[in-house]
């Protein structure tokens, strides 16, 4: 594999551009070994926990009449399958089958693997400190235009098994 030049970036926007190419390019790597494009292996993640196809597209950032190609696709691949959702019989959800667990775990590991040597040599409150600050950078592109991101160190929200963000309880 060709090595590709390394540019440190001198602002926030910059180093956060060349980290999304990096990242589209770790995700293009481990997904093709695993016979998946991108976009599936990300739907896989995100399927991890049984969700609606709406769910889905909100996650993925995605339309969701292309997270229902997406996962068209991936039922026809025996990777996922649809069910009716118990509170409301007109939704669909969507979870893995053994084999989409399977890809997605691996696909997982393929990205942990790449990451495996930087990882080893930062301490563990490095690497929690790393988590802190891309969750806080997640958090601040996420916040809708004009509202303020969640204040550092504040904890987020619960998410309940269906993925749906609860209020916190004090």
């Amino acid at each position: 594999m060709e090595e590709v030049p390394s540019y440190p970036a001198p602002t926030l926007p910059q180093a956060l551009g060349r980290l999304r190419v990096a990242l589209e390019d770790a995700y293009l790597r481990a997904s093709r070994d695993l016979g998946l494009t991108a976009q599936q292996a990300e739907l896989l993640c995100a399927a991890l926990r049984p969700a609606a196809v709406g769910d889905l597209a909100r996650a993925l950032r995605c339309d969701r009449s292309n997270v229902s190609r997406l996962v068209d696709r991936a039922s026809t691949r025996g990777l996922l399958k649809r069910r009716a959702g118990e509170a409301d019989g007109r939704v669909t959800v969507v979870e893995l089958t053994a084999e989409g667990e399977r890809l997605a775990r691996r696909f997982i590991a393929a990205l942990e693997a790449q990451t495996e040597a930087l990882r080893a040599a930062w301490p563990d409150a490095r690497q929690q400190g790393a988590v802190e600050v891309l969750n806080e950078i997640a958090d601040a592109l996420d916040a809708p235009a004009g509202r303020p991101p969640r204040p550092p160190g504040r904890p987020r929200r619960p998410r309940s098994p269906d993925g749906v963000r609860r209020p916190a309880t004090t």
